[in-house]
């Protein structure tokens, strides 16, 4: 399809449609869920196109190019979609690929990755981000849903992605069901609490192809909401200093136990923490399939108190029901060996929910895991056997023998983690059988 620069003409897109004779539902078959965040402010973006369009002339000069016509690689035909996983696969060679094919063009280079990326440091599960291919944060959050979805449940959505947004500090985000879409970024405002918008139909004046290139273009210009490494606190994100707001951050700290969380029938209650209770170190974030771990501090009720520094394990119980299961499970075992935290297992601080987004469950730091390749010397192997058979003597069985999943500190203890599997042992044998799978490591 032929476009050309500045404004990326660009109408006769592959559209996607809802299938008339689908169910018009999303993907997931879960009960529905009701992400509440701190939002507080919904307001027009008026300068959204004069931002964008400067930013792509910029681009535009940086790169010397010209406006002479360029072809993009685009498909025209309609695709009938039923729920927002069709929909999310449509937009990646609809929309995505050309995307990325004109921002190479201008020389940002990078793509829109899907969930499970462990290529992709984030926290939470949104649709898809925007990574350059040098870095691994996202710089732009996108978030799909089905055109009837939208328009019902656009409140729900529109916490969900500001959600995703403020956990890892992003300023940018785009919600969209196809046939329009709303760019959004974080105002900034007296308390930050604030999304402006600026709504974008498929077949407006502005090209969806110019308003996408656009706001990846000024998020990689200034793409931090607040830098969580160099910039101070922004106002309100945390806790300011008057005896009010003392009073509400010792009372946000009481309501989850002051981390130091105590099983009730053995068994963890996952509490609401107040985001503002809890920042997190985006450069650690290590993702996995469904989930990652970051370390974070939690602040602590009063000034005479220091912080607590903790290992969050999280995952995004919005998009993965089953991962906030197995963590509910691992949440049970950390209970039932209560008496093994801080010996042979990480402490247990707390069992956290967050917004209705994500569940996690902040831990002791526990030093590093085992590389694989690493020399296990004899004596590294004796401790690693100990801290397995504390595990064992109380009855349980870990699940998963893996390098990775023993952490050694600087003083020489080791650790396990990773308890999502572990359950009571119902043969002797099984006990054995799995001390000796620490000798085949």
């Amino acid at each position: 399809m032929k476009t050309n620069l500045p404004d990326f003409p660009f109408t006769n897109y592959a559209k996607a449609e809802l299938n008339p004779f689908g169910t018009h539902s999303s993907a997931k078959s879960s009960a529905r869920k009701y992400p509440r965040t701190d939002l507080k402010t919904f307001t027009h973006w008026a300068s959204f196109p004069e931002d964008i369009h400067r930013a792509v002339q910029s681009a535009t000069t940086r790169a010397n190019l010209h406006s002479t016509p360029f072809t993009v690689e685009a498909p025209t035909k309609t695709t009938f979609v039923e729920n927002e996983e069709k929909l999310r696969a449509h937009a990646v060679f609809a929309l995505h690929n050309p995307v990325e094919e004109v921002l190479d063009k201008l020389g940002v280079k990078g793509m829109f990755t899907m969930p499970g990326g462990r290529n992709v440091a984030i926290v939470g599960d949104p649709d898809f981000s925007w990574i350059m291919n040098t870095q691994s944060h996202p710089k732009v959050i996108a978030e799909y849903k089905t055109c009837d979805t939208l328009s019902k449940q656009s409140l729900d959505a529109l916490q969900q992605i500001y959600g995703y947004m403020t956990f890892n500090n992003n300023k940018f985000g785009i919600l969209t069901n196809w046939q329009r879409a709303l760019f959004l970024r974080r105002a900034e405002t007296s308390d930050r609490k604030t999304l402006e918008y600026y709504l974008v139909e498929l077949d407006g004046p502005i090209s969806m192809l110019k308003a996408w290139v656009g706001m990846v273009l000024l998020a990689e210009d200034d793409w931090f909401y607040a830098s969580p490494t160099i910039s101070p606190p922004p106002p309100d994100r945390h806790f300011r200093n008057s005896a009010a707001t003392w009073k509400e951050r010792k009372k946000a700290a009481e309501n989850v136990q002051e981390y130091h969380m105590l099983p009730i029938n053995n068994k963890y209650q996952c509490l609401p923490l107040d985001f503002c209770l809890c920042r997190f170190d985006l450069s650690s974030v290590r993702c996995g399939e469904k989930g990652c771990v970051v370390t974070a501090r939690l602040i602590s009720s009063t000034i005479l108190k220091n912080n607590l520094h903790v290992v969050c394990k999280v995952v995004d119980g919005l998009r993965y029901p089953d991962a906030a299961n197995l963590l509910d499970n691992e949440a049970r075992a950390y209970a039932a060996l209560q008496n093994l935290q801080g010996k042979a297992i990480p402490t247990l601080y707390g069992f956290y929910e967050v917004w209705g987004i994500l569940q996690l469950l902040a831990l002791e730091p526990v030093g590093n895991a085992i590389l694989e390749g690493e020399e296990i010397n004899q004596s590294l192997r004796k401790k690693m056997k100990a801290a397995l058979q504390h595990i064992h003597n109380a009855g349980y069985i870990h699940g998963d023998i893996a390098r990775r999943n023993f952490c050694s500190t600087d003083s020489g203890n080791v650790f396990l983690v990773d308890l999502e599997t572990c359950r009571l042992c119902g043969n002797p044998s099984e006990l054995v059988d799995e001390m000796n799978e620490v000798d085949g490591l």
